[in-house]
């Protein structure tokens, strides 16, 4: 079999420029979402109903980077003369940005759950699995993000590790929910309850987000999928 570098190309130097200005386009869309990740946390923590605002009003920006992007990659990928190894990270990017833009989505998700508790507060244990988990998924995007920039396929494994801590986290949150035994079940607390719940499973999904992104970025490098091997439990 052939392999994908030896076929005979010769790279424009034009579009590995344009190539370039892609990356730095999907990096400033990483930034747009883990911005999102800490002011969506912020907001829910300290039921601040301007910062829930902006975080759901900054999505458009987010949607429309994306955009951007993906109509950027088709343009690349209609071109002649680009490098194998930039096809393959140009049609990656437009999955890379899909899963940044479902980070941002289940951010405006969090934010609005600001809304949905106002005004009563989450206890200290809540607050701070919650604190955690925002902490934790911002530094899986930013190290998954960093992994395809680079294009460096070993942070791929570490991510793997990684993501369990933020399942625990989803665990502890749930666990302490159940838990909370002496509270009274009223209509609020079965509000807050199973809000926080969704809070949880947010969190829990952007780090499946990041794990997907840096996944990506093996087959950029060496032109071979790998398999995903990471259970998925219900």
């Amino acid at each position: 079999m052939v392999s994908p570098e030896a076929i005979d190309t010769q790279p424009d130097p034009r579009l590995r420029e344009r190539v370039d200005d892609l990356k730095l386009d999907v990096v400033r869309l990483a930034s747009l979402t883990t911005d999102a990740i800490v002011t969506g946390t912020q907001a829910l923590l300290e039921g601040d109903l301007d910062l829930a605002d902006m975080v759901v009003a900054d999505d458009d920006a987010v949607d429309s980077l994306r955009h951007s992007i993906e109509d950027e990659c088709l343009r690349l990928l209609a071109r002649p003369g680009i490098a194998p190894a930039d096809l393959r990270f140009v049609g990656i990017a437009i999955k890379v940005a899909h899963e940044l833009e479902r980070c941002a989505d289940l951010m405006v998700n969090v934010a609005k759950t600001t809304w949905r508790v106002y005004p009563h507060q989450l206890d200290d244990t809540a607050r701070r699995i919650v604190e955690r988990l925002g902490r934790q998924a911002v530094v899986q995007l930013r190290v998954a993000i960093n992994a395809f920039a680079d294009r460096d396929p070993s942070w791929a494994a570490a991510l793997g590790d990684m993501d369990e801590n933020i399942d625990e986290l989803e665990k502890s949150l749930f666990r302490h929910i159940l838990e909370c035994e002496d509270r009274p079940i009223d209509d609020a607390t079965v509000l807050q309850s199973v809000q926080l719940a969704l809070v949880g499973r947010h969190y829990e999904r952007i780090g499946d987000h990041a794990v997907a992104i840096a996944q990506q970025v093996q087959f950029v490098v060496t032109a071979q999928r790998t398999t995903n091997r990471r259970r998925h439990t219900q």
